[in-house]
């Protein structure tokens, strides 16, 4: 039967004995474009060029995508791809259905493609081609990738439909609202840390966010400002130069994996939401918003 092959290790064999060893490399580097290392650089580039609209936005689907995820995962646990024949390249923690890499990437790059960013066709060949680095890896089935995108593809319309409203809905919210949410992020998210050591990850971008977002409301006000292309380029080489040595010197700091991911996406987390933004602010590369409430 044809669903058969949903579930069959054969398209898993198929494309790694077509690639075979030589292209591992590349596929690690195409998985990336599904990870929580994607969406930190997209949500920067989001917030340092078009603002705190497009970027949060961005990052409210993706966490949404996540929650989804990580509660299919505890429901259905469903086993990885074990036939012997199958070479796993890579160990995730979590089960297998859906393929969160996947839904990263479909929710990501799809959200930009709906909210009229990049075409279509781009995201279309970053999604393929996550999907096919993770059928390579060995660590899907046909089914896990293609369930990851339809759930992602229901959740970006959905969000998409919704949009305006959520807009109109966080635009009346005040300070204290936005201090409150921050401040809560970090433990909602700590449970995830026991699922899986990605959530470790996870919990430091949460309390880099937590304490970055309200600091940026009060102080900053960030808001791009109309400048050359020139200095686009320089606020944004400065910006992502800061977050590459941010992450390389806590890197050099901190040994265990657990504590390193964590501070390390804290710091991240805390750069892209105010340091960068003040900083480009004090440069004049940005402008200040009216504070409210």
């Amino acid at each position: 039967m044809a669903v058969d092959i949903l579930w069959s290790p054969e398209p898993i064999i198929t494309i790694q004995r077509l690639f075979g060893v030589r292209w591992n490399w590349l596929f690690e580097i195409l998985t990336q474009f599904g990870t929580a290392k994607a969406v930190t650089v997209v949500f920067a580039l989001a917030l340092w060029i078009s603002g705190r609209r497009l970027a949060y936005g961005l990052l409210g689907v993706v966490l949404l995508a996540t929650v989804i995820d990580v509660l299919i995962w505890t429901i259905f646990p469903v086993l990885r791809p074990h036939d012997p024949q199958i070479i796993i390249r890579t160990h995730p923690g979590v089960p297998s259905f859906p393929s969160g890499h996947t839904v990263t990437a479909t929710t990501l790059w799809g959200t930009l493609t709906a909210f009229g960013r990049i075409p279509a066709v781009i995201s279309v060949c970053i999604v393929f081609l996550v999907m096919l680095a993770r059928l390579y890896l060995g660590v899907h089935y046909l089914a896990d990738l293609l369930g990851g995108v339809a759930i992602a593809l229901i959740l970006v319309v959905a969000y998409q439909r919704l949009w305006h409203k959520l807009v109109r809905w966080f635009s009346g919210r005040t300070f204290q609202f936005f201090l409150v949410l921050g401040l809560s992020a970090p433990i909602a998210v700590f449970p995830f840390t026991s699922f899986s050591p990605r959530g470790w990850e996870l919990f430091g971008y949460a309390v880099g966010l937590g304490i970055g977002m309200p600091l940026e409301y009060w102080y900053v006000r960030y808001s791009p400002a109309k400048i050359s292309r020139r200095k686009q380029v320089l606020k944004v080489a400065i910006g992502l130069g800061g977050l590459v040595m941010l992450v390389f010197v806590s890197r050099l700091i901190f040994s265990s994996g657990l504590v390193r991911e964590a501070v390390t996406s804290g710091f991240a987390a805390l750069w892209i939401a105010f340091l960068a933004p003040a900083l480009f602010a004090g440069m004049g590369l940005s402008r200040h918003l009216p504070r409210s409430g």
